[in-house]
This record gives structure tokens, sequence and C-alpha cells, in this order.
């Protein structure tokens, strides 16, 4: 009976959760990023809207509206590109977060198996030395 022999193995466990809450942590901001990406190139895609309608309005040439046109539908690319990539970014989130969870899974079974160990060999220890108390009595009682 000896005590937990694995602090190395544990150590690494927590350098391995600690990498993967890092790796979490930064594809959350990059989904932030993407996501106020996607929302100005949604308010540029609203403003286009209504200055087309203003454009329509009054009195205006053909090929200014087509400039809005084809103005629009490359900001409508952008949003549609913004939106997978965000999509995609979620995805990684997601994978990131399930990877921080089995991390943090065998770390906790490792302390647990350390928490275990230790106390068996402290219960071992107090065995023995209840044991080493008795045959000292025993030793003390015969005199």
């Amino acid at each position: 009976m000896k005590p937990f022999a694995m602090d190395s193995v544990l150590k690494y466990r927590q350098q391995l959760e600690d990498a993967a809450r890092q790796e979490l942590f930064t594809a959350q901001e990059r989904e932030a990023d993407l996501r106020r990406q996607l929302g100005e190139a949604e308010a540029a895609l609203e403003e286009l809207c209504r200055n087309l309608e203003n454009e329509r309005r009054g009195a205006t040439t053909a090929e200014r509206l087509i400039l809005y046109e084809r103005r629009m539908q490359i900001v409508r690319e952008q949003v549609a590109a913004l939106a997978e990539k965000v999509a995609g970014q979620q995805e990684r989130v997601r994978q990131r977060h399930r990877h921080l969870l089995k991390a943090s899974q065998e770390r906790k079974v490792l302390e647990k198996l350390r928490e275990q160990q230790n106390r068996n060999y402290r219960n071992h220890l107090e065995k023995k030395e209840a044991l080493m108390l008795d045959e000292i009595a025993v030793l003390f009682h015969e005199r």
C-alpha cells in the first residue's frame, strides 16, 4: 500500500484540460467576431435596401438602380458566406466544448483515484499505528 504515485499524469491531464479550455475560449471569440461581422453585413444590406427604395421614389437613372442591385447582390453573397462561416464556427465551438468535457472528466477520474488511494494509504498507516500501539501496550502490561 502506498500513496498516489501518478501526480505527473494528473498534472498532464490538468494541462490538457487547460489547453482545451483555451481552445474553447478562442473558438468562442472567433464565433463572436464572425457574428459581429454578419450583423454589420446585414445592417449594410438593410441600409442599401432603404437607399434603393428612396432612389426608386425619386427621379433616378436606370444605371444607378442597376448599381444598387449589383451592390446588394454582393452584400447578399457576403451575408451568405458569413452565415456559413458562423455555422461552421458554431460546430467547432461544440467540438471544443465536447473536448473540454472529456478532458475534464479524465482529470476528475484521476483526482478521485488519487483521493481514494491516499485515503486507503492513511487507513493503512492508521491500522499499522494501532497495531504498534497495541503491541507496546501488551509489552508494558506484561511487566
